[in-house]
């Protein structure tokens, strides 16, 4: 199951462009979380996309920061990872791995919780798990 912490992270409000506890877009979830429990540094990319519904500058964003991720085989994932998932066909949403099966997420009109990424709603929609070079072995 998930791991205690995830739980300090569960019904923070959905804000756009948002980067603290005060409220949080997806990337600005796995930022935040990245920053307080692994010591990863990332770009906000705030000023970046103009909506959360911008699937084009998203999508440009998520295809070009790929520098320091590598994808981890299903079944490799652990805590710390990011699940890589699609909306509207376009590779624009983001959840934390929190344990196998499990992130942690936040969606406009929804404060953010944990979900299963192999649940019928996420699992067609997962385009990859991914790991930052700083958490590898």
């Amino acid at each position: 199951m998930t791991p205690d912490w995830a739980a300090d992270y569960v019904g923070l409000p959905f804000r756009a462009h948002g980067r603290d506890r005060a409220g949080v877009d997806c990337w600005g979830l796995v930022r935040l979380v990245l920053a307080e429990r692994f010591a990863v540094r990332l770009p906000s990319f705030a000023a970046d996309y103009a909506t959360v519904e911008d699937a084009e500058d998203i999508g440009r964003l998520i295809r070009g920061e790929m520098g320091p991720w590598r994808e981890v085989p299903h079944g490799a994932e652990r805590a710390g990872d990011v699940a890589l998932l699609r909306l509207m066909n376009h590779p624009m949403h983001v959840g934390l791995v929190t344990a196998p099966g499990w992130m942690l997420h936040v969606e406009e009109g929804i404060d953010s919780c944990l979900d299963r990424y192999r649940s019928p709603k996420w699992h067609r929609r997962l385009m990859g798990l991914y790991r930052h070079e700083s958490l590898m072995p």
